[in-house]
């Protein structure tokens, strides 16, 4: 299982890097803050940076041979968090700039979704040290809640646009590659919504089984395999969605184009 999730964790990792540097070549038409711009700080600083000081840390937590020394790890967490941050407000902005570019709600939106990673990031820092911790402070939950809020917005906003093309679509008004790509990023929302919702969640589970915030080693064992399984499953999906949004293959563009056509026809 650990060989799975770290060929999951790789594959992610370098699709990330080349979403990124992919969107970063579109945005170059453009200005700030371009929609393609703002996605690819999410791939490149939050995605792809934000992910080896984590897979570090934590791996060190569940297994005490790998663990590192804790300066190093509150570096490499505090790092870590900072450029998730950046990421998530680059999210907040791509989710205003493409989807409600003239709404004030979705300015007020970004503002105070930033608002909150640099609060949350501005307490751990000075009140929490960024200590490799079971539970950390509410600093760290403040800047997870940002950082979740962020991929919950997109989510919604692509399965909106998603349900509203795919009625276009049965009567010949939208293209069916498009509306299965809305459909794809949204999945892709989806699991990386579930991801940060699992932190929490595997978090109180080791919490309410085992009676204690403190990482036992004992206990490490039998939370840290769970954990992976789900976070690997979570993981495939996105890579297998953000694949096929940015570089779907001839032959499965072939099949979305058939049920597309299929859909009309009814």
């Amino acid at each position: 299982m650990l060989v799975l999730t770290g060929l999951v964790t790789a594959l992610n990792l370098a699709l990330s890097l080349v979403v990124g540097l992919r969107l970063l070549g579109l945005a170059r038409r453009g200005g700030w803050p371009a929609p393609e711009l703002s996605l690819a700080i999410y791939f490149v600083v939050s995605a792809f940076l934000a992910t080896p000081p984590q897979v570090v840390v934590y791996g060190g937590m569940g297994d005490p041979r790998l663990a590192v020394a804790e300066p190093v790890a509150r570096a490499l967490l505090a790092f870590a968090v900072l450029a998730m941050a950046i990421g998530a407000g680059a999210a907040y902005v791509f989710t205003w700039k493409t989807f409600r570019p003239e709404r004030a709600f979705a300015k007020a939106i970004v503002a105070a979704g930033c608002g909150c990673l640099a609060l949350g990031y501005a307490i751990e820092a000075i009140f929490e040290g960024f200590a490799p911790v079971m539970f950390a402070g509410p600093g760290h939950w403040l800047g997870w809640l940002g950082r979740t809020l962020a991929m919950v917005g997109i989510s919604f906003e692509s399965f909106r646009y998603w349900l509203v093309l795919r009625r276009r679509l049965r009567l010949g008004l939208a293209d069916p590659v498009v509306t299965n790509r809305f459909l794809l990023w949204a999945l892709w929302a989806c699991c990386s919504t579930l991801n940060f919702v699992s932190d929490l969640a595997s978090r109180m589970f080791y919490w309410l089984w085992f009676g204690t915030i403190e990482p036992v080693p004992a206990y490490l064992a039998l939370f840290v395999t769970p954990t992976i399984a789900v976070t690997m499953v979570l993981g495939a999906v996105s890579a297998v969605t953000l694949f096929l949004t940015f570089f779907p293959t001839p032959g499965y563009l072939r099949w979305v184009e058939a049920r597309g056509a299929t859909a009309q026809a009814r």
